[in-house]
């Protein structure tokens, strides 16, 4: 397994689709295909589990651990995620730009 760390762009896009109740399997199997399509684009080496619906499931309890105070949800999230959920709070422009952005190239 090739280990890529999440970008911002990837984490303003998780939070997006979690704050937007999008986190069936099929909406995360089109964020998973936006994942891919930008390490595509950016030339990014992967392998078949990079971004993969079993791993975002994970990261999604990561996202609701943070969002919910540590009462639900995995502890093992990164330091990226909780950043990203305080540019959420204290810079929405910003993270709607990125957010954008994202949508624009990979979606």
């Amino acid at each position: 397994m090739i280990k890529i760390n999440w970008s911002v762009e990837e984490a303003v896009a998780f939070f997006y689709f979690y704050f937007n109740g999008l986190t069936s399997k099929n909406d995360l199997k089109k964020l998973s295909a936006a994942y891919k399509k930008r390490s595509v684009m950016l030339g990014i080496q992967t392998d078949d589990k990079f971004r993969n619906i079993n791993g975002l499931s994970m990261q999604l309890g990561c996202i609701t651990y943070i969002v919910t105070d540590s009462k639900h949800g995995f502890s093992s999230a990164s330091k990226l995620f909780y950043e990203t959920y305080d540019l959420y709070k204290t810079n929405p422009e910003l993270f709607a730009s990125i957010l954008q952005e994202f949508k624009d190239k990979y979606m």
